[in-house]
């Protein structure tokens, strides 16, 4: 048994490293290479490996712990002030869609019930795909990205009631429906009712593990948190996507987002990995191969529909011309909930063959055109509305603790010499925001009114939430050599021309400080007394100007290693 696992291990592991090399390397979607592998080495390609719970656990695994970092981007205010694109226009897309295709369906000669079955399989899209993409692509939390994800939640809270209905009608146990509709409703209303109070509890707890000044606590706190809201979820019979979403929105309130977005990164890349995976291995390619005209007015009935619905929808609720394109865009293919529908309806004898398969050939292929339609989306819509100065407006941002800001300042921990730069920063107008690590510190920076997010200032996703690509300068106060070092490394590959002022403690290991590119840097042991220096100068009559020039020339001696530098 552990032969077979290693084997089906070893075989998927060099399938995606070769088609998602493949596919990078000409810059297309990483998504669409997991699918073709799995497509590839599974049942219906080579048959090399077959799907199993295994797989299939770890894969939703993985969207638990993408929606858990998309809730980051979106707290319980934010979604408030959002309602009308979360609500509303998800309700919207939803039962307009699937009553749009139920209708030409009825048209079409199939029956109420396989009419509405199919339209509801239609409506929905790959959660999984598009949130993974945006994120990837930094668009969550634009205009496009804040629509598209709240018709996807609706989408998601509606799957359950959906597949429950289609359980129900195939089984014949259509009088328990009504019932099982009211459980569901307890527990979403528990679930969330949970999660709220728990708010207070959850920041406490991660204050706590915090302390210990290690990251591996941190992260394995956040996969505990995620696992136990999938066994959560599961035991109430909550759809595991929109409970890891709510207790994402929970953390996002806390200090520790940014920082817990990034340890679980490479977890929730190798899990999503895998569930891209069986996706690609579910797809029977033989239908697609026996009628390939059907299979193809399938998917463009499927992905201009949708389009056309979305757009028009988008538009309706006030969104601009080019985020409702790009919002149609993202969203015009069927998803995994679709497929699982349509087998359901098929196994329960719902849906005539031709149409069902059909159907499930062109959700099939739109899935595999969905990281192109998604990663493409700015251009296509670019070209389309012929409108550049359009696909120039601002993004509307809701999420990420730095906002908008711009040519502001970054500090690199949030000690007394931080605080101090930031007050003098703050006192003359200029932006700024500080990245701390310690939990008191961190404390005592909010109580006096700074602006400062929790995180690890060496890691790029903690940098790049603090709008590393549009700061004017970094200033290191961090207290460890080595991770000063790191910083400066970091900051050069993310943003090579930024200054970065190094504040250190003593003149110790400064070549090494240097030869990583710092701007500036500033030994706290020499400041003092060459900045006293310096006055001393002014005050026996010295201009400025020549007493910083003399100071600087004793400051190259004691540390010719710095000549290179601009520095005090």
């Amino acid at each position: 048994m552990l032969h077979h696992f290693l084997v089906d291990a070893v075989i998927l592991i060099f399938a995606s490293l070769a088609f998602v090399a493949l596919f990078t390397k000409f810059r297309l979607s990483s998504i669409a290479g997991y699918l073709v592998a799995g497509s590839v080495v599974g049942p219906y390609g080579l048959h090399l490996v077959s799907a199993n719970e295994g797989t299939r656990f770890l894969g939703e695994l993985g969207i638990a712990a993408l929606m858990f970092v998309i809730g980051f981007e979106f707290s319980w205010p934010r979604i408030v002030a959002a309602r009308r694109l979360v609500f509303v226009l998800g309700t919207l897309q939803v039962v307009v869609t699937a009553l749009l295709v139920a209708g030409v369906a009825l048209l079409g000669g199939l029956s109420l019930t396989a009419s509405l079955i199919l339209g509801f399989a239609l409506a929905h899209s790959s959660s999984a795909i598009v949130h993974k993409q945006l994120l990837d692509q930094d668009e969550v939390t634009t205009s496009h990205g804040i629509a598209t994800t709240g018709i996807l939640l609706f989408q998601d809270l509606a799957a359950l009631p959906v597949l429950l209905l289609v359980g129900a009608v195939a089984s014949g146990a259509e009088q328990d429906l009504a019932g099982l509709m009211l459980r569901l409703g307890a527990a979403v209303l528990v679930f969330t009712g949970a999660a709220l109070f728990a708010r207070k509890t959850i920041g406490r707890i991660f204050d706590w593990i915090a302390r210990s000044g290690s990251n591996e606590p941190l992260m394995l706190a956040g996969l505990a948190l995620v696992a136990g809201v999938a066994l959560l979820a599961e035991m109430i019979g909550l759809s595991l996507a929109v409970a890891a979403f709510i207790v994402g929105m929970v953390v996002a309130e806390s200090n520790y987002r940014h920082h817990l977005a990034d340890e679980l990164r490479p977890l929730r890349d190798i899990f999503l990995g895998l569930f891209f995976l069986t996706i690609g291995m579910s797809v029977d390619w033989s239908i697609v191969l026996t009628e390939p005209a059907a299979t193809v007015g399938a998917v463009a009935i499927l992905v201009l529909v949708k389009l056309a619905i979305i757009f028009a929808l988008a538009r309706f609720s006030g969104l601009a011309t080019n985020a409702a394109l790009q919002t149609a865009l993202v969203l015009a293919h069927g998803g995994e909930i679709s497929l699982l529908i349509l087998t359901q309806a098929i196994g329960g004898g719902l849906l005539p063959e031709v149409v069902a398969q059909t159907a499930l050939a062109g959700t099939a292929v739109s899935i595999f055109l969905a990281p192109f339609l998604i990663q493409f989306n700015r251009r296509i819509s670019a070209e389309v509305l012929s409108t550049p100065q359009l696909v120039a407006e601002p993004d509307v941002m809701i999420g990420g603790s730095a906002g908008d800001l711009r040519g502001h300042v970054i500090l690199a921990g949030c000690g007394p010499v931080g605080r101090l730069v930031g007050t003098v920063l703050k006192a003359s107008g200029i932006p700024y925001i500080a990245i701390e690590r310690d939990v008191d510190r961190l404390r005592i920076a909010h109580r006096e009114g700074h602006q400062v997010i929790f995180g690890d200032a060496t890691r790029r996703g903690v940098l790049e939430a603090a709008n590393i690509d549009t700061a004017a300068v970094v200033v290191a106060l961090l207290n460890s050599q080595p991770r000063l070092e790191q910083l400066v490394r970091q900051v050069r590959q993310l943003n090579p021309a930024l200054p970065v002022l190094v504040s250190t403690r003593d003149n110790r290991g400064l070549t090494s400080i240097a030869k990583a590119g710092a701007t500036y840097i500033f030994p706290e042991n020499l400041a003092a007394g060459l900045g006293l220096a310096v006055q001393t100068f002014v005050a026996l009559g010295v201009s400025p100007e020549e007493a910083l020039a003399r100071v600087r020339a004793v400051r190259l001696r004691l540390n010719p290693e710095l000549r290179a530098l601009r520095t005090i």
